[in-house]
């Protein structure tokens, strides 16, 4: 070595004289930041190691003295180290760097960065001085981001670096919101321009080497720092990791590029190293506060410039408490007095590792610190002073809290995410339960993370399910992934529940993890089911309606004959038992109501109705039809929403409804009548197919018997269908209380549990006053015949029975009749007979044309024609819409005074 003068210092173990202290120094500064020395004669043989090389080599300095520099190499490499040495020596350079990989004395590679630099030029004591720097941790980060490369691909577009696929030709094919981000152009200016367009000069030699590597099909990528121009003409230094796409015959088609901006990283690097100067720059250079002392200089302590930028200390004063001037060290809030100083305890002998404390400047910036210390020793083991190193890890802190933070989001987001969400690994073990999942499963994620999924499912899926595992492992098939299907699940409690599952795929460190969203498909079954219970009970209604339409033509012949019978008869015995035929006739003419009634098609006289009045009416009848062993309540509220409804149709219903609940209480019980104003809200409309959303006046009936299971829930409104014994019930009564609901445009809803009651409700709209119309007539009672003066009638009917009594009834009432089966038959005989007085017509008829069809032609031809229409059903939509009046229309089966009450009114009219 050469001493202070420029002469050369010979022996072993020589020292630059008068200096040990501050070559110590230097030696102890070198390992407080983690860098290795290694000094090396021109020769290649080792002189001298520092520990921090023997600690990244796992190896004593003995293990390596005297050994070629080639045996440190994890492998022989090329001749360009000797190369690079000859010149060093000749003086072409000052000092050069390498990054390689040297053997630990295990065998394992490490990488690492050199820097080279000649000692002592052209003494005979010369030497390469070797600054070694373990860039692993950096080679790792590279090798990583390749492997990011590869894994996240498939999110091109939403990812956090820039991804681009560039040609053969170097034009820019694809790239990423992030890379346009990075360049400042937008996507066609891009795509418009190679990448050698917007490399830095200086770069696109080195790039376009590697490029002809890949083409080459020397190394499958390349990563390297280079520099783009951005459209504004400003810098941005990137790391770039390209690797070239081969078609299927092996031929290059492209290359995909991901691009890291590191220009941050990048002016940081750039800040230091013009920091850098000479020995005392391989501590500036760390990004560390550093500080030491020597007893030795007058006990001086000195900072490096990275703790005099940061923490504002200056970079030499006397004594350690003097730092208290320039900042202030805490611990858990609690200042530290001088003596509990990292530097002091050093010199006092103890050490001091990653210990954290808050550095709160004089101008109030406040640093968290991660501090280490130690003494500086002697040969003899003589503490000689002290070296105290703080790293800012402000910002890591932050970055820690931050990321805590930001996962606190993403869970509470897949909190709040309806579908359950589960992962698990390929062996069926859940490494994730979202708290929908807790909801959905009733268990805690606690329960059930490191067991298998199975624990979800109900036989047969999880057989099903060990099976499509066991083929995923053994064959990589995805037949399920991406697909949503239906399947079975099954809750803590043992309960069984459908679900819809859609399955993803991803891989986490090469390995795959399967993602499950499970919705509760519960709800969505029962609207369906409720959907298909409304469906059935409209076919039944349309069903039991044409039933009771036809059973009216015939009670229409029947009662039509027995009336004319009548006064042919003088024997009481004959009038006794015609009466007796009559009496049930008309019974079976009621039991048509209650049928229409169901299938919403019964003559209806709505008007205007406090529901509160007519229930307070009702209560005295319950009670003595109820009889004394069932209490009955009332409950209303104060001011009820009018309705418009049928008030007799209304009292019927109620009064079936008690009745039914009479036949559920033997024993007796209560039976409570309450009624309120509701609003039916979209949601609750949604999962209700059969309501509508608005305002509605719900009278609930709560009985306290014995109650109906799910089973008979379902087809209570069923015509025909009871629980009673035989003969004790028609069977008709929720029936018609179903039908009177919904033709009055309102809902009803049981509800009931077994041996716990039965609450049955009746939705009705609320009504608007002025839609409000007066009861029409109720059917005329029997009264004296009014007699035609030989009015013409023509009667169409498409049932040969009916049209014959309807043709007596007329003629015996003094009438003209003419006859048609059908709606053009009629046409012909209006055609050919046109002083047809009246036309007395059925609504419902074969041919395609009905009698409000067959009306409009009429009138074309004799627009004077009056016009009466019957039907075996309620008044059609015509009356409500006014289109036809309802002294127009005549509901089968009719007596002969109701026919002539109704010919009296449409001839004089």
């Amino acid at each position: 070595m050469s001493d202070e003068a420029g002469q050369v210092a010979t022996g072993s173990g020589a020292k630059l004289r008068g200096d040990y202290p501050r070559r110590e120094t230097i030696d102890r500064l070198v390992e407080q930041v983690g860098m290795g020395l290694l000094r090396v004669t021109l020769d290649g043989v080792v002189l001298d190691v520092n520990e921090a090389l023997c600690r990244m080599l796992e190896c004593t300095a003995e293990d390596v003295l005297g050994k070629s520099e080639r045996e440190l190499l994890f492998s022989n490499g090329s001749d360009a180290r000797d190369e690079d040495r000859a010149a060093l020596v000749a003086g072409v350079t000052q000092s050069y760097r390498r990054e390689t990989r040297l053997r630990r004395k295990s065998g394992h590679p490490l990488w690492v960065r050199e820097t080279f630099s000649l000692i002592a030029r052209g003494s005979p004591a010369a030497y390469v001085l070797t600054a070694v720097e373990d860039i692993s941790e950096r080679k790792r980060a590279e090798a990583e981001l390749r492997e990011s490369e590869a894994r996240f691909r498939a999110t091109f577009e939403q990812a956090a670096v820039g991804i681009a696929h560039v040609g053969l030709d170097g034009r820019w094919i694809r790239v990423n919101e992030r890379l346009l981000e990075v360049t400042g152009y937008s996507r066609e200016e891009m795509e418009a321009r190679t990448f050698q367009d917007i490399t830095h000069p200086d770069d696109l030699e080195t790039d376009l080497a590697h490029m002809r590597e890949l083409l080459d099909g020397v190394a499958p990528t390349y990563t390297m720092e280079k520099r783009y121009i951005r459209k504004d003409g400003g810098v941005v230094w990137v790391i770039l990791a390209a690797t070239l796409v081969r078609d299927e015959m092996g031929d290059p088609s492209y290359f995909i590029a991901v691009i890291k901006d590191i220009t941050g990283r990048k002016q940081t690097e750039t800040q230091l190293r013009n920091r850098s100067t000479e020995l005392q720059g391989l501590v500036d250079t760390a990004p560390v506060a550093v500080w030491f002392l020597h007893l030795h200089n007058s006990g001086t302590l000195h900072a490096n410039r990275y703790a005099s930028d940061h923490l504002g200390v200056p970079v030499r004063f006397a004594k350690p408490g003097e730092s208290g001037q320039t900042f202030r060290l805490l611990e858990n809030g609690s200042e530290l007095d001088a003596t509990s100083y990292p530097i002091s305890r050093a010199l006092a002998g103890l050490d001091t590792r990653n210990r954290e404390l808050q550095a709160v400047r004089s101008d109030g910036r406040v640093f968290l610190l991660l501090y280490n210390a130690s003494p500086l020793r002697d040969d003899r083991g003589a503490i000689i002073g002290a070296i105290s190193t703080a790293v800012d890890i402000t910002s890591a802190k932050e970055a820690e809290t931050g990321m805590r933070e930001r996962e606190a989001r993403l869970q509470s987001i897949l909190n709040t995410v309806p579908e359950a969400l589960i992962t698990i690994n390929e062996q069926g073990v859940m490494e994730s339960f979202s708290r929908s999942a807790e909801d959905l499963f009733g268990y805690k994620a606690s329960e059930v993370l490191g067991q298998n999924v199975r624990m979800l499912m109900p036989q047969p899926y999880q057989h099903e399910h060990d099976e499509y595992l066991a083929r995923y492992r053994r064959t990589g098939e995805k037949r399920i992934i991406g697909v949503g299907r239906v399947v079975r699940a099954q809750r803590k409690d043992g309960s069984v529940l459908p679900v819809e599952l859609s399955v993803g795929e991803v891989r986490t460190s090469g390995r795959p993890v399967f993602t499950g969203f499970i919705r509760d498909l519960t709800a969505q079954h029962k609207i369906e089911q409720e959907l298909r219970q409304a469906q059935k009970m409209e076919a039944i209604g349309q069903l039991t309606g044409g039933v009771a339409h036809d059973f009216n033509n015939l009670l229409t012949v029947i009662l039509g004959n027995l009336e004319m019978l009548e006064p042919r008869l003088t024997e009481n015995r004959q009038l006794e038992l015609l009466k007796e035929a009559r009496e049930t006739a008309e019974h079976g003419a009621r039991l048509t109501e209650r049928l229409l009634a169901f299938g919403r098609r019964q003559a209806l006289q709505p008007t205007l109705t406090d529901v509160g009045v007519l229930l307070r009416e009702i209560v005295p009848v319950l009670r003595r039809t109820l009889g004394e062993t069932i209490k009955v309540k009332i409950r209303l509220d104060v001011e009820l929403w009018p309705v418009i409804v049928d008030p007799t149709q209304l009292h019927n219903a109620i009064l079936n409804v008690a009745i039914n609940a009479r036949d559920a209480m033997p024993e007796g019980g209560k039976l409570t009548i309450a009624a309120e104003n509701a609003e039916v809200d979209l949601d609750y409309a949604r999962t209700h197919p059969e309501v509508r959303a608005g305002s509605y006046v719900v009278i609930a009936a709560t009985d306290t018997g014995t109650g109906m299971s799910p089973e008979v829930q379902e087809r209570a409104f069923e015509p025909f269908f009871t629980t009673k014994e035989v003969g004790a019930g028609s069977g008709l009564g929720l029936s018609m209380v179903y039908g009177f609901a919904k033709q009055s445009g309102g809902h009803v809803a049981i509800y009931s549990e077994p041996g716990h009651g039965t609450t049955l409700r009746i939705y009705l709209p609320r009504a608007v006053p002025a839609a409000a119309e007066p009861a029409s007539e109720s059917r005329v009672a029997e009264a004296d015949l009014r007699r035609g003066r030989g009015e013409l009638v023509l009667v169409v009917e498409d049932e040969p029975r009916v049209r014959r009594i309807a043709m007596a009834r007329l003629q015996e009432l003094g009438y003209r009749v003419l006859e048609a089966a059908d709606g053009p038959s009629a046409l012909s005989v209006l055609r050919s007979t046109p002083e047809v007085d009246l036309l007395f017509t059925d609504m419902i008829m074969p041919g395609g044309m009905t009698g409000a069809e067959l009306a409009r032609h009429a009138r074309e031809l004799k627009p004077s024609l009056k016009v009466l229409f019957t039907s075996g059903y309620a008044e059609p939509d015509l009356v409500s819409r006014g289109l036809i009046s309802k002294s127009s229309w005549l509901q089968k089966p009719y007596s002969t005074a109701e026919l002539s009450r109704s010919m009296e009114k449409i001839l004089a009219s």
